[in-house]
C-alpha cells in the first residue's frame, strides 16, 4: 500500500480520484476492509497492487477458492462489496471506499457471499457472471480484478473532510451502553448522500480539495 508522500502529493492524488469517480459516473459504490494501513492523516487515500499484496499474504489459505480463481481467469483478485459495514472498523479491518484503475472486471454469484469460506467453492463456479451485479446482490462479495486500486478511508471522509452535513453520517451510537466503531455508522444517510461514484467524486473535487489545499497553506511543510 502507498500512501501519499506529503500533502502536495495527496492534493494531486484527491485530483485524480476524484476524477477516476467521476468517469465511473452512476455505478454504485465498493467497499473493501483493509488491515496494517498507516494511522495517520496520510491514510486518507492509498493506492494498492493487488499482486504485491497477494505475493504478501499468500494465496493457499483455500486452494479450492484459489481454483476458482484460476478458472474464472482473474489475475489479481480484490474482494469488495456493495454493502458498507455499519462501522469505520469492521471484522477484516478499516472501512473503505474502493476505486478500481484501468481496465478492471467484476465477477459475482448471487449464490456466494463469501467464497474464501466455502470449503466447496468449486461446486459454485457456474453461478459466477462478469459485469456489475444489480441492487438484489446485497451484501454478497464481488471479486475485482484490477492492476490498482485507490482506498478512501470512510470514517476520515465522513467524519473530517467531506463537509459539516456529511459528518451527520457518523453517528455514535451506543444502544450497547458503550460506543464501538464496529457500529458508528449510519449506514442509510452513507448510502443516501453517497450513492454513486460521481457523488464521491465530486466530493474529492471540491470540500475535500479546499480542505487539504487550506491545511497545505496553514502548514507548508506537512
Amino acid at each position: 500500500m502507498q500512501n501519499p508522500n506529503d500533502m502536495q502529493h495527496m492534493i494531486n492524488r484527491v485530483a485524480v480520484v476524484a476524477d477516476i469517480c467521476d468517469q465511473m459516473g452512476n455505478k454504485p459504490i465498493m467497499y473493501r476492509q483493509v488491515k496494517d494501513v498507516t494511522n495517520n492523516m496520510m491514510r486518507f487515500v492509498v493506492k494498492v497492487t493487488p499482486q504485491d499484496n497477494r505475493l504478501y499474504n499468500g494465496n493457499q489459505k483455500n486452494p479450492a477458492q484459489e481454483r476458482v480463481i484460476q478458472a474464472l481467469g482473474i489475475a489479481n483478485p480484490v474482494w469488495a462489496t456493495l454493502e458498507p459495514h455499519a462501522g469505520t472498523r469492521a471484522p477484516f479491518g478499516v472501512n473503505h471506499m474502493m476505486i478500481p484503475v484501468g481496465n478492471y472486471k467484476i465477477h459475482h454469484s448471487s449464490e456466494v457471499q463469501d467464497l474464501g469460506r466455502k470449503d466447496d467453492a468449486e461446486q459454485f463456479l457456474d453461478t459466477y457472471a462478469t459485469g456489475w451485479p444489480d441492487p438484489s446482490h446485497g451484501d454478497n462479495e464481488v471479486i475485482v480484478d484490477c492492476d490498482n486500486y485507490y482506498l478512501i478511508n470512510v470514517g476520515d471522509f465522513v467524519g473530517k473532510y467531506a463537509g459539516k452535513k456529511a459528518k451527520a453520517i457518523l453517528a455514535i451510537n451506543q444502544h450497547r451502553g458503550y460506543y464501538s466503531d464496529w457500529d458508528n455508522l449510519n449506514k442509510e444517510l452513507l448510502k443516501a448522500k453517497f450513492r454513486t461514484y460521481r457523488d464521491v467524486g465530486w466530493y474529492l473535487a471540491n470540500p475535500v480539495t479546499n480542505y487539504f489545499k487550506w491545511y497545505s497553506s496553514k502548514f507548508p511543510k506537512a
